[in-house]
C-alpha cells in the first residue's frame, strides 16, 4: 500500500465521476519478520483512525473492515487530508481453512 491517493487515479483504467474506486494490493511488511503493515508513502502516510469492526456474511464474521485517513508529510507532524480508505481482509481461520496460510 505504498501509493498516495494523488496518484490512485493512474491507476483507474476506465473514466468515470465515481467517487469511490477499489484496488486489490499485496502487503507491504514494515519488518520482515514482524507483524506490523507499513503504510507509508513519498508523500505521507495512511493512518488508522479507530479499531477494526467485524465484516459479517449469515450472522458470521467473515472479515474485518479498517478505516484509514492519508495524511501529508511525515509522522507525527502530518496533516489530516481527505482522503479515506477503507482496508479489508479475510479472517485468518477462513485462510487457514482454505489453505492459504
Amino acid at each position: 500500500m505504498s501509493f498516495s491517493p494523488f496518484f490512485n487515479q493512474n491507476y483507474v483504467f476506465f473514466k468515470t465521476r465515481d467517487q469511490e474506486w477499489y484496488f486489490f494490493s499485496a502487503v507491504d511488511k514494515k519488518y520482515v519478520n514482524g507483524s506490523r503493515l507499513n503504510r507509508a508513502t513519498g508523500k505521507g502516510y495512511w493512518k488508522a483512525t479507530r479499531k477494526d469492526r467485524s465484516v459479517y456474511h449469515n450472522n458470521k464474521t467473515v472479515g474485518m473492515k479498517k478505516t484509514l485517513v492519508f495524511h501529508s508529510g511525515r509522522a507525527p507532524d502530518g496533516k489530516r487530508t481527505n482522503w479515506v480508505m477503507h482496508e479489508y481482509r479475510l479472517c485468518d481461520s477462513d485462510l487457514e481453512t482454505a489453505a492459504i496460510i
